[in-house]
């Protein structure tokens, strides 16, 4: 009988354990977008914490959200937080021979999905109180795909972004002219043959740039599980972390990340930021070429060739010889811009700088030369919603020896000074000068949505 009644007991404690951990909620949620209704799982804790954080997990290409990939209910249990599994639509995929899949339209541009990504936000907040300042994103396979297009658009949403897995590939070449830089993980295996690994560098030379981050890696490698490079953040950036896997191949998980589990790995590194973080979200390229032990050359800089200084940006590759369509790429919206940079050399001596267009018209947008010096600014406009360019620096002589360093390109309002009390719409974010977010216009400079705007 005693036996009995202790065998009981630790059954009643095994099931309170369980109820303790169990979801409060773990359940498909259909939801209208549109005129569409679409559907999401969503998993809520026991134990969730009141104004916790939201983190997206966007399946692969034929996935559902019923998948769980990435995985983050075991996280979601000890740390309080809900997770939404996002379920995409039908997608035709060229990759696949136009096959139909659901999955996500991940081509950095505005679509359905993020119009959908919207509207779950809402509808998770009206039952919920979530932190609006941590909401996260990431994906596997072509969810992490979209997770780079989250990034690009909604910036002003998603406080930081990790991807297993998938990068833009092939018709999802990589559009990323985003609000703001952002902090992104990005973890990829060695042997995946399907979103193939030759070509992660590139993907990440771009957002490097983008963040304006050191391009010069801190490195640590653990023997037959990873090589982990850290890209340390610069002024007004975030950094970048990439984890190369060793031999894994195209997978949602791996236990070889330094917390024993991919998702760990992930949830570890978004959770550290938060939209109040100061950044400089004018910031929209710093390739800092002139980093000690660095070799831009090798990642698509034209270095010294004649009389070319230094050069980036190449015609579009669309895949046609094996390359999946990544390649080095400048972009730009339409806005206005300010490039600076230093011209280091002999006084008297003189650089020009042009910026050339790579679609569409393929034309000269500015060609100016100027002294070398320090301190060198030009201002320009992009006229076009979305385009790739070329930037050059060439010298009159090959002989000639000078040097280009610091090149900063930033938006900026010309129109900005002495605008008195402009309306914004809700959707617009507000920060001040030190990068910090706040919840409306203050008196002096404000910079929303990349202008700077004066409030008197």
């Amino acid at each position: 009988m005693r036996t009995f009644k202790f065998m009981l007991f630790a059954a009643l404690l095994m099931v309170g354990g369980t109820f303790a951990w169990a979801a409060k909620v773990d359940k498909a949620v259909n939801i209208k977008v549109g005129t569409k209704t679409r559907k999401y799982r969503l998993y809520v804790p026991n134990n969730v914490k009141e104004n916790t954080a939201l983190v997206f997990c966007l399946h692969g290409t034929g996935g559902s959200s019923d998948n769980k990939q990435p995985s983050f209910d075991a996280i979601a249990n000890t740390e309080g937080i809900i997770v939404v599994y996002g379920h995409g639509e039908n997608v035709k995929f060229p990759f696949f021979g136009n096959m139909e899949l659901p999955g996500w339209n991940s081509t950095g541009e505005w679509s359905n999905d993020i119009d959908y990504i919207l509207a779950i936000i809402e509808d998770v907040a009206k039952t919920y109180t979530i932190d609006r300042k941590r909401i996260y994103c990431c994906g596997f396979s072509n969810g992490g795909m979209m997770t780079y297009t989250v990034a690009n658009l909604l910036a002003d949403k998603f406080a930081a972004f990790a991807s297993i897995s998938g990068y833009p590939i092939n018709e999802f070449h990589l559009h990323h002219t985003g609000y703001r830089p952002v902090p992104f993980l990005h973890i990829h295996g060695t042997n995946d043959d399907l979103v193939k690994s030759a070509y992660v560098t590139k993907i990440i030379d771009n957002m490097v740039a983008r963040n304006g981050c050191n391009p010069v890696p801190e490195t640590k490698t653990v023997s037959g599980k990873y090589t982990k490079k850290t890209y340390a953040a610069g002024e007004g950036g975030f950094p970048i972390i990439f984890y190369s896997m060793n031999g894994m191949g195209h997978s949602p998980e791996t236990s070889n990340t330094e917390d024993g589990n991919a998702s760990k790995t992930m949830w570890n590194f978004m959770k550290q930021y938060t939209l109040d973080d100061p950044c400089d979200p004018t910031l929209k390229f710093r390739p800092c070429i002139e980093a000690e032990g660095w070799a831009p050359k090798s990642h698509g800089w034209t270095i010294n060739s004649g009389t070319t200084i230094c050069s980036y940006g190449k015609d579009q590759d669309t895949g046609s010889n094996g390359n999946a369509n990544v390649y080095p790429s400048l972009q730009f919206i339409q806005g206005n811009y300010r490039l600076t940079f230093n011209a280091i050399g002999e006084a008297g001596k003189t650089v020009t700088v042009q910026l050339k267009r790579l679609s569409g018209k393929k034309d000269v947008v500015f060609k100016e030369t100027v002294e070398v010096g320090n301190d060198r600014t030009i201002e320009f406009e992009i006229p076009d919603t979305w385009c790739e360019f070329n930037l050059a620096f060439t010298k009159e002589a090959a002989a000639d020896d000078i040097k280009i360093e610091a090149i900063e390109i930033h938006s900026y309002d010309p129109n900005a000074v002495g605008i008195k009390n402009p309306t914004l719409s809700q959707s617009e974010a507000i920060y001040n000068l030190g990068g910090q977010r706040t919840n409306s216009l203050q008196k002096g400079i404000n910079i929303i949505n990349g202008r700077k705007v004066l409030v008197k």
